[in-house]
């Protein structure tokens, strides 16, 4: 089944800034949930953002998170071509996923974030900055890249 595709580009490995900068908008959308609304429903909000916002699939949005598509990236799954799901978003989010969900948990949570969920991230730049397609562990895990939208588009 195809589905709407934008145009991307050919080049094997997209800028890592772009997708710090991607994943630093789609964080604070997740702290912004947890702290807009009351506990536990914020967060728990925004935990699932955090697993399954690369999948989001309506009108233009198709494999971009909010951050992905102000930053005019998409994920797309290696073997078809197509943008990610639901299934290969939360794959591929699992690392970040473990951070957010230690974020959620008062106390106990934030010092589990800090021995795991920080080195854990830290670990996903290096290997988009060592690899050199630029997968991070994410991307394995759920058959994913992360390419560059061609031309303009609306949000």
């Amino acid at each position: 089944m195809i589905l709407f595709s934008l145009p991307i580009t050919t080049s094997l490995k997209v800028s890592v800034t772009s997708r710090v900068i991607a994943k630093a908008i789609d964080l604070f959308i997740v702290f912004l949930l947890t702290a807009i609304i009351s506990y536990p429903i914020g967060p728990a909000i925004g935990f699932l953002y955090s697993l399954f916002g690369d999948g989001i699939h309506y009108r233009k949005w198709r494999g971009q998170s909010i951050g992905k598509k102000l930053m005019r990236l998409q994920v797309l799954n290696t073997v078809t071509k197509q943008p990610a799901r639901w299934r290969e978003s939360a794959l591929r989010n699992t690392p970040v996923g473990v951070a957010t969900f230690f974020a959620i948990i008062p106390i106990w949570g934030w010092l589990i974030l800090g021995l795991i969920g920080f080195p854990l991230m830290l670990m996903e730049v290096y290997l988009m900055v060592s690899v050199e397609t630029g997968h991070r562990l994410g991307d394995v895990m759920g058959d994913t890249e992360v390419v560059e939208v061609q031309g303009s588009f609306g949000v």
